[in-house]
């Protein structure tokens, strides 16, 4: 086990511990993190999260083969890593593989759906935070970026 050294923040709120980031074998990894909420791929995101995309980097012309052309938060657990990933961790991740969320006595699976930011890890989609027992909404707006 190596314990991998970044300073990657899950939230904006200083108050967050630090994720760790531990290499378990050649293809394993575990991120123990806050989990901040994704709206991206939903299909009103602008309207959930002012910095929210109807987008998301899996797409139809890249490998993803459910509804519509891109995957949906509201309706699929999926989960984002940072844009310097494999460059700090020397694990290669493709979109579209998965991984087990754990949150408390809940898990699901989802799937890599999005690249984001170097600076941040610990995000995932409204529907797997839903899956995890968490409830993501205030006041019908969904808590992103906390």
């Amino acid at each position: 086990m190596t314990v991998i050294t970044h300073p990657w923040k899950c939230s904006k709120d200083p108050k967050d511990p630090l994720p760790i980031v531990t290499r378990l074998g050649p293809q394993r990894i575990q991120i123990l993190s806050n989990s901040s909420t994704d709206a991206d791929g939903a299909p009103n995101a602008p309207d959930i999260d002012p910095t929210g995309q109807v987008e998301t980097s899996l797409r139809t012309s890249n490998g993803w083969q459910g509804e519509g052309n891109y995957v949906n938060a509201l309706t699929i657990p999926y989960f984002v890593l940072p844009g310097n990933w494999e460059e700090i961790t020397e694990i290669h991740c493709e979109l579209g593989d998965m991984a087990k969320l754990t949150y408390k006595n809940y898990s699901v699976f989802a799937i890599y759906t999005d690249v984001g930011g170097r600076k941040r890890i610990g995000e995932s989609s409204v529907r797997a935070n839903q899956a995890l027992g968490c409830d993501p909404w205030i006041n019908g707006q969904v808590r992103v970026g906390s």
